[in-house]
């Protein structure tokens, strides 16, 4: 049995379960389930799903339960267009001054994980892109957008999962380059010029490989 307390703990196993499509079957979470599996109450698996449905991971219906929300072709351009606009809110709103040493080093230890890994393998690819995800949020000062962020991100991160299927040379090569473009660009730059670049290149999701 998972022995995972918090409310944080649990919506990180269950956001990974969601992105590797693993072990939810029904499409659905339920609480009951869920309590027994973590060995916690209702409540931190109610505060996990509130996250989760604030991220669009699920959605909560009434009489139904907690479904997980699936990923619609006609919405892909959209889904990577709002974290898009976010990365580039993002860029705006940084501090214009030499990127810290603590962020441009924590970008360029994941760009060494990269080198052990297996990124045609979902779950590696998967813990790459959610310490990507994780660190440029710790580099957003304004809390409010730093949330937004991450709960945008993880849709675009949902969408390079699936791509990872059928292509998995070019999310591989598309993530090589957006953290060893953003490794430069915060070396030599600002913060500001960092995000503006991954916005650029995250943009280039929007169309199915």
């Amino acid at each position: 049995m998972n022995q995972a307390k918090s409310s944080q703990a649990i919506a990180e196993t269950l956001r990974a379960d969601i992105c590797l499509n693993r072990g939810i079957e029904d499409g659905m979470l339920h609480e009951v389930a869920l309590a027994q599996r973590f060995g916690v109450s209702r409540t931190p698996i109610r505060q996990a799903l509130q996250r989760l449905a604030y991220e669009r991971m699920i959605a909560v219906k009434s009489g139904v339960g907690s479904v997980i929300t699936p990923l619609e072709d006609a919405k892909r351009a959209d889904d990577i267009r709002a974290a898009v606009a976010i990365i580039e809110a993002a860029a705006k709103c940084a501090p214009s001054h030499p990127v810290p040493p603590v962020h441009f080093m924590s970008i360029v230890g994941i760009l060494g994980m990269m080198d052990i890994c297996e990124l045609n393998r979902a779950e590696d690819f998967f813990d790459i892109r959610a310490r990507l995800l994780a660190a440029l949020a710790d580099m957003i000062e304004n809390p409010i957008l730093s949330d937004a962020f991450r709960a945008a991100y993880w849709r675009l991160i949902r969408w390079s999962i699936l791509d990872l299927a059928t292509a998995p040379e070019h999310q591989a090569a598309h993530l090589r380059e957006l953290l060893q473009s953003a490794a430069r660009t915060m070396k030599t730059a600002t913060l500001a010029e960092g995000f503006a670049r991954i916005a650029v290149i995250e943009g280039r999701l929007s169309q199915p490989s």
